[in-house]
């Protein structure tokens, strides 16, 4: 994904954003295990509790930015409705759906207390896949599953984020239907970002952690906060706004050296959005990857959790020893995902839509093709061994230029066209002699345009009926 606003002086230093968008994504995903690796295992805190700068928040405002910035791009590249909503669905649903019916079917039963039998007689066992399948809707609990683990019971709790992502793109996707990707009506997600942020600071200010309630199973508070992230992100991309590494790196400074408290985490929102847009389009080319190494972030997150479910059911009680073995084996897990499950589904997408896009405006209808000049009459063709108009001699010396009897036999005209050393196209159909789009016959030159120099002027020039 090219981008204007950012002018490389060293072009070859740096990668493409697309790739640094999927390290980061990657290096994103495996912070999130770092980050569940302490709560997991029961033991410990990672970060603490005064830093305004919360990593694993911080991840996770990334993402959505990431994500309100790449997937605007995805439709001003290609504004075909139908062709959109099929690459975000088919982004976020065979994953996730994988994931649910693996945990449900294969694993849940291998591990869960209960006998076989009752386990998938339960309502619980499948409610969990019809509620995941469904997106909106999660069911976060097995019967029997992970009831002993210091987390007990949570299947797959990174999930919660994924119902945000879904109603993120879901508002984006109208404001887009409106016309928000066109300069003229692209105040729209700036309004839509305004209210965003109005109403994210009128929820900071109820006292009480996610005392707003909850939404689809998320809490509003962090609803409201990710959409704050993922709509800053859709502005900098349609206004183009510059990225300069100076400023994201003075924010992140600024917020670092903040305490913990509520504008602190109300500048997070920004400073890290803007932040991690900038690395995207500075990441160092030395770096570049073959895609399949860093595509499967996404695979990475969703399996990252049950994986460390799995080893503190093992056992594993130290956060460290958490992370050392639960992150190689999510970084598998997502390469196999995105290798057999999201590349291929996410070229269904053509079997959806497979129509070429509508541009935004109707282009203007291109002119009829120029009518060859007719011919001269036979009676003034000379015969061919009479001296031609080049070969008479001039009266006052000057060989005049022979100028092209027709547009067909000028050579000049032949090669601007790509008609030169192309065979002979078939002549065009007869034409209608009236409409909207009909041309004035154009007579045949007379002598004395036959034999007027020419000077700069390569083609003839039409002359207009009298």
């Amino acid at each position: 994904m090219a981008d204007a606003r950012v002018v490389h002086s060293h072009p070859e230093w740096f990668a493409k954003p697309h790739h640094g968008f999927a390290w980061i994504r990657m290096v994103g995903a495996l912070l999130v295990i770092y980050g569940h690796s302490s709560p997991l295992a029961g033991t410990g805190e990672l970060f603490s509790r005064d830093w305004a700068l919360r990593p694993d928040e911080g991840v996770l405002m990334g993402f959505f930015a990431m994500s309100g910035f790449q997937i605007t791009e995805s439709w001003v590249r290609d504004p075909h409705p139908a062709r959109f909503a099929a690459k975000r669905v088919l982004r976020l649903w065979p994953p996730m759906l994988t994931v649910s019916v693996g945990m449900a079917l294969i694993v849940g039963p291998l591990i869960t207390t209960l006998p076989a039998g009752e386990y998938f007689a339960a309502h619980g066992t499948w409610g969990y896949i019809v509620n995941n399948a469904g997106l909106l809707t999660l069911k976060h609990e097995l019967p029997g599953v992970f009831t002993h683990n210091p987390w007990p019971n949570a299947v797959n709790g990174s999930l919660w984020t994924l119902p945000m992502e879904l109603l993120a793109y879901g508002g984006l996707y109208v404001l887009l239907l409106l016309g928000a990707a066109r300069q003229r009506s692209r105040w729209l997600v700036v309004l839509a970002l305004v209210g965003l942020v109005i109403w994210d600071r009128y929820l900071d200010q109820i006292p009480g952690a996610e005392s707003a309630g909850s939404f689809l199973s998320v809490p509003v508070e962090s609803l409201v906060a990710f959409l704050v992230a993922f709509g800053f992100g859709v502005v900098l991309n349609l206004y183009r706004i510059p990225l300069s590494p100076l400023a994201a790196a003075a924010g992140l400074a600024v917020l670092f050296l903040m305490p913990n408290s509520v504008a602190g985490a109300f500048l997070m929102r920004f400073a890290v959005s803007y932040a991690v847009i900038v690395v995207g389009h500075f990441w160092p080319a030395r770096l570049t990857v073959p895609g399949v190494w860093v595509n499967g972030s996404y695979g990475v997150y969703v399996w990252g959790f049950p994986i460390q479910q799995l080893l503190a059911m093992a056992g594993v009680r130290d956060q460290w020893t958490m992370l050392v073995c639960a992150a190689p084996l999510a970084y598998l897990a997502g390469t196999l995902s995105w290798r057999f499950i999201e590349e291929p589904t996410m070229r269904l997408r053509h079997y959806v839509a497979p129509a070429r896009d509508e541009p935004d405006e109707l282009p203007e209808p291109e002119p009829d093709p120029p009518e060859p000049d007719p011919p001269p009459p036979a009676r003034d063709v000379p015969p061919p061994d009479a001296p031609t108009v080049r070969d008479r001699p001039a009266p006052n010396g000057v060989r005049p230029v022979r100028r092209a009897a027709s547009l067909e036999d000028s050579a000049l005209t032949k090669r601007l066209s790509g008609d030169l050393g192309a065979p002979p196209r078939p002549a065009p159909p007869p034409r209608r002699t009236g409409g909207r789009h009909a041309r004035p016959e154009v007579p045949a030159p007379t002598p004395e345009e036959e034999t007027r120099p020419v000077l700069r002027r390569p083609l003839p020039r039409r002359q207009e009926p009298r």
